[in-house]
């Protein structure tokens, strides 16, 4: 009897159990889905938007599991104690998430820190460089005059030492320019120059060589100390601002009518002395109370060199020449010829050095000495003893430029400088 009634109560518990497990597959496969859709991940809803309250609520105490249950007596004490492993995820336990629509606020609207601002807000283009540095436009200035069109002798004469470079002669000697000038000392054994404040004793080297042969061989000629040298060139040459048309190519120079004294001359009296004239005043004849052998001498020395191209005297000075040479000819009487001035000095000109291929030679002399009446007759004329004055303003001529120049002068005017040329 007990045995029976042992067995039909396992049986009916077994069959409780069955249908419990039943209605517990039942509810689980309808349940679960309406629960992980209610409580969908924060990314879903917009950040606006807070969360609903009833969707935290347990989904056990919901109404529509119910209406789908089986009508079995025992399913609502199941219902009410689910089993603990299912439900800390799904109802008990909502992600931690939830919160985080608010967080992202920051990142969406700030940018990273890799991006600068200013390169995402402000296109280059906006504000370029050459629009802020630019400055406002001036009104246009007055244009400078050019250089080649000023006076050429305002340009040499402010040149204080010459150009670097090998020294070349350069164009004719009153249109042209020296490059590479040398020095010539102003005191020598044989020699001073006076007028330093000029700043014209510079030479090509010819001159230099010939100055320093010349001037012994003048004083041994007519007894003197030695001689006063005057002009020769600016240190690049070029027009003078007064005094000479030529000595512009560093191949011309002055020699006073004058002995040197046996003394050294101070600067003052170098700018103050003045060479002697030896013509007469009516500038006819030769002034005999200063005329001596000695001067028809120097003379003859200077013009008895073979480099020297000319010897410029007053026309009564070559008169006189002529009349001591007699009916003898004397081969370097061509090479003095009569010019305006040159009364109280001579000027020697070289001929162009043969380095030099840009110098211009001068015509070559007639073969005749230059004593006959007709060559002489011009230089007494009236019209050059006693010119008439201008009824009119004379227009001076134009002074010359850079531009009347030979080209390269401009070459030698712009070149550096040549500091050791001083040191001489």
């Amino acid at each position: 009897m007990n045995a029976r009634f042992i067995a039909l109560l396992g049986l009916t518990v077994v069959m409780v159990v069955g249908v419990l497990v039943a209605a517990e597959r039942t509810k689980v496969a309808q349940a679960p889905a309406p629960s992980v859709v209610s409580t969908p991940p924060a990314q879903v809803l917009p950040p606006s938007a807070p969360a609903p309250a009833p969707a935290l609520a347990p989904q056990p105490t919901a109404p529509p599991p119910a209406a789908a249950e089986p009508p079995a007596p025992a399913v609502p004490p199941v219902v009410t104690t689910p089993p603990p492993a299912a439900t800390p995820p799904v109802v008990a336990a909502p992600p931690p998430a939830v919160p985080a629509p608010v967080a992202p606020a920051p990142v969406v609207t700030a940018a990273p820190p890799e991006a600068p601002a200013p390169v995402v807000t402000a296109p280059p283009a906006e504000a370029p460089a050459p629009v802020v540095t630019v400055p406002t436009p001036m009104p246009p200035g007055k244009p400078a005059t050019a250089e080649d069109k000023l006076p050429a002798k305002q340009l040499f004469s402010h040149v204080a030492l010459p150009s670097l470079g090998k020294a070349v002669a350069i164009g004719y000697y009153p249109r042209g320019c020296l490059q590479g000038g040398v020095e010539l000392p102003v005191n020598g054994p044989n020699w001073q120059v006076m007028r330093l404040s000029r700043n014209r004793n510079w030479g090509h080297p010819e001159l230099i060589n010939f100055l320093e042969k010349f001037a012994p061989l003048a004083a041994k000629a007519t007894g003197w100390k030695g001689i006063l040298i005057g002009d020769m060139a600016q240190p690049r040459g070029g027009p003078l601002p007064f005094g000479h048309l030529s000595h512009q190519i560093g191949l011309d120079v002055d020699i006073w009518f004058m002995p040197m004294p046996n003394r050294e001359l101070t600067k003052k009296e170098r700018e103050d002395t003045s060479a002697i004239n030896v013509v007469t005043s009516d500038k006819l004849n030769i002034n005999p109370k200063i005329w001596t052998p000695q001067h028809e001498k120097f003379i003859e020395t200077a013009a008895d060199q073979p480099e020297v191209e000319r010897v410029l005297v007053n026309a009564a000075i070559k008169k006189e020449l002529c009349r001591i040479e007699g009916k003898e000819h004397f081969p370097w009487m061509s090479k003095v010829r009569p010019w305006y001035g040159h009364d109280d000095h001579i000027h020697v000109r070289l001929k162009c050095p043969a380095d030099s291929p840009n110098c211009r030679k001068q015509p070559p002399v007639p073969g005749d000495d230059g004593c006959a009446p007709k060559a002489l007759e011009y230089w007494f004329s009236d019209k050059v003893l006693h010119p008439k004055p201008a009824k009119e303003p004379v227009t001076p001529p134009k002074a010359l430029t850079l531009a009347d120049l030979p080209p390269a002068c401009k070459n030698v005017l712009d070149a550096p400088a040549n500091p050791k040329a001083a040191q001489r």
